[in-house]
Formats: C-alpha cells, sequence, structure tokens
C-alpha cells in the first residue's frame, strides 16, 4: 500500500511543479518583448525614445487615437516615416504600430511610423 501511495504523490507534485512554470513564462516572455523593444534599430531622425507608442485606432485632420487613447495635434505637429524624415499624415493609417512625443497638453508634437 505504500507503494501506491507513493506515485500518486510523485505525480502531484510533479503536476504541481508543472503549474508553477507554466504561470511565470508568460511574464518572463512580456519581458523579453520589452527588451527586444529598447533594441530596435530606428533611423536618425527617429529619437531614441518615444513617450508612448501603440496601434492607430482612428487618425483625422485634427488628432488620432492610438490604444483607445484620444490626443489632438499641436498646431505644428511632424509626421515621420523611417524613409522620410518630414512624412504626411495621409501616410499613417489604422491599424499602423506608431510611436510619438507629446506635450503636457496632450497634443502629439511628432508622430514616428514603427510598422505597418
Amino acid at each position: 500500500m505504500i507503494r501506491h501511495r507513493s506515485i500518486p504523490r510523485a505525480l502531484l507534485i510533479m503536476m504541481a511543479l508543472l503549474l508553477i512554470a507554466g504561470l511565470s513564462l508568460p511574464g518572463a516572455v512580456c519581458h523579453a518583448k520589452k527588451a527586444a523593444k529598447g533594441e530596435w534599430a530606428f533611423p536618425e531622425h527617429y529619437p531614441k525614445k518615444f513617450d508612448g507608442e501603440g496601434y492607430i485606432d482612428s487618425i483625422g485632420k485634427d488628432g488620432i487615437v492610438i490604444d483607445d487613447r484620444s490626443f489632438g495635434f499641436s498646431p505644428f505637429v511632424q509626421f515621420s516615416t523611417p524613409t522620410r524624415k518630414r512624412a504626411s499624415r495621409s501616410q499613417f493609417r489604422p491599424g499602423d504600430l506608431v510611436g510619438y512625443i507629446a506635450n503636457q497638453k496632450k497634443q502629439i508634437e511628432a508622430l514616428y511610423l514603427l510598422s505597418k
């Protein structure tokens, strides 16, 4: 009887260890994604750091929605793509991944295309 009890205990311990390992893995994966973002190679005209980044939900003449956050454009907003330092707003579309620089009024001063 002792022998039959040791097998289920060992199995229970192995299952508990797998569960613990499985729960800790997503945190490690998320951390790895953040480290990879810091290592992106951007063109020289891009800043080293953005105030924020995300996917465009909608973009209009006066403002933009990025990841459900609404921003207005500053009067002197600058748009940039990897190939053009001074690009047009029309080159940005919903679904594009962008980085941005914002002022104290939550207005976008510079918008950078990261990927399509």
